[in-house]
């Protein structure tokens, strides 16, 4: 660390009359350089600065003692990586994974059909082959009374499977189709199935009883609900389950 000059470094100096400003400058200098000088061949000041600083000397010796330990691992993993007969083995390097592979992937089970739906759909009314169209929050449009009607749009069913060839076709004539529908509250009411192509998307629908349905099982907007498909002897009808 650099130290300043102060007037006891110039106790000694016999200042000459006729010098000038340069002779004052270059004798600044000499006296700087022999006090830098002097610095360097000190002998090293006694440790009291860690003694005086209570926290300082902790913080060391925590340090000290942290790099301590790490050697001591070190040498102790050198000395297990040891063979026997006083020949080295490599250590075992760990293959790097992924940031991907490093994030636990926990898997989201299949939605399944609420017990009580279950056992009325399967045990009472012998139902077969449930498949979970879609699962959606209810839009004010759902529950619009002008509209009257329940959208199922392509982008979120999850499969198209629920229909078989003929009743695919029958859609695709732009024909309605009548279904038996399982309300929330597990009261069964016929309904219409139509499919509207747009011209940016395409949807299937719900329609003609759907706003009875609506108030009977007090949907609102940002309900959860599910619509699943089975058939009662090759029938189609559908279950809606509010979550």
């Amino acid at each position: 660390m650099m130290e300043l000059l102060s007037l006891d470094d110039f106790k000694d100096t016999k200042i000459d009359p006729n010098w000038g400003p340069f002779d004052y400058l270059l004798h600044v200098l000499d006296v700087d350089q022999q006090k830098m000088q002097n610095s360097q061949n000190a002998p090293p000041p006694p440790q009291t600065l860690c003694k005086q600083d209570h926290k300082g000397f902790k913080l060391r010796s925590k340090f000290n003692n942290s790099v301590g330990l790490k050697r001591k691992r070190n040498l102790k993993a050198v000395e297990e990586e040891d063979d026997g007969d006083g020949d080295r083995v490599a250590p075992k390097l760990k293959p790097k994974r992924s940031k991907k592979q490093e994030k636990s992937v926990c898997p989201i089970p299949p939605p399944d059909l609420p017990p009580l739906f279950r056992q009325l759909i399967v045990e009472e009314m012998g139902g077969r082959g449930l498949v979970l169209v879609i699962q959606k929050t209810i839009f004010f449009s759902d529950i619009n009374p002008t509209a009257s009607r329940f959208s199922i749009p392509f982008s979120q069913v999850k499969t198209h499977d629920f229909l078989n060839e003929a009743e695919a076709k029958e859609l695709d004539d732009k024909n309605s189709m009548q279904v038996w529908l399982l309300d929330p509250s597990m009261r069964g009411t016929s309904i219409t199935l139509n499919k509207w192509v747009m011209r940016s998307s395409s949807l299937y629908v719900l329609t003609n009883t759907w706003n009875p349905l609506v108030k009977n099982n007090q949907l609102k907007k940002g309900d959860m609900v599910q619509l699943w498909s089975f058939r009662v002897n090759s029938l189609l009808c559908f279950a809606l389950v509010k979550l």
